[in-house]
């Protein structure tokens, strides 16, 4: 039986580490999350450089890697004889409480709506789409299918394992 206690608090401590890591590393330098910018701010910018993809992959693979094995661990505590369902729903609701909250907290509250100028990729001040709340609506609608594909895959490797 899920236990949605855990599922929701494993879901907040992964949201506070996820969304530190995030603007963090955009307090930083905001163009290390350049591709996940509106498009029009992607064009008016530079292409990212060498250094800050390597930058971004010694931030995101790590995070990728927390957000992954913590709730696969957390699912280890499940009796062996738990549903594939169940599994799933297990990662999903997780990475949905993680999802939400990068939503409502960081694109919603702080993007949008705040908006300090330490997330402004430089050059494009005059470009206001990162406050579309829609664009990052569409992009948590979006997540749902990824994080849907990892649950599925996290599921399968702890049914099996």
């Amino acid at each position: 039986m899920l236990n949605f206690s855990q599922i929701f608090w494993e879901g907040l401590i992964l949201s506070f580490i996820f969304s530190f890591v995030v603007l963090a590393s955009l307090y930083y330098n905001p163009r290390l999350w350049l591709n996940d910018y509106p498009k029009d701010i992607q064009k008016a910018s530079l292409p990212k450089t060498k250094k800050e993809k390597t930058q971004f992959l010694l931030i995101g693979l790590p995070l990728i890697v927390i957000l992954l094995i913590i709730p696969y661990l957390s699912s280890l505590h499940y009796s062996d004889n738990i549903s594939f369902l169940s599994l799933f729903l297990h990662f999903f609701l997780i990475f949905s409480v993680i999802s939400l909250v990068d939503l409502l907290f960081i694109d919603w509250l702080i993007f949008c709506y705040i908006s300090p100028k330490f997330i402004e990729i430089p050059g494009t001040s005059s470009l206001n789409s990162h406050k579309s709340y829609l664009f990052h609506l569409i992009g948590f609608l979006k997540g749902i299918i990824i994080y849907g594909i990892f649950s599925f895959i996290l599921a399968g490797i702890r049914y099996i394992v």
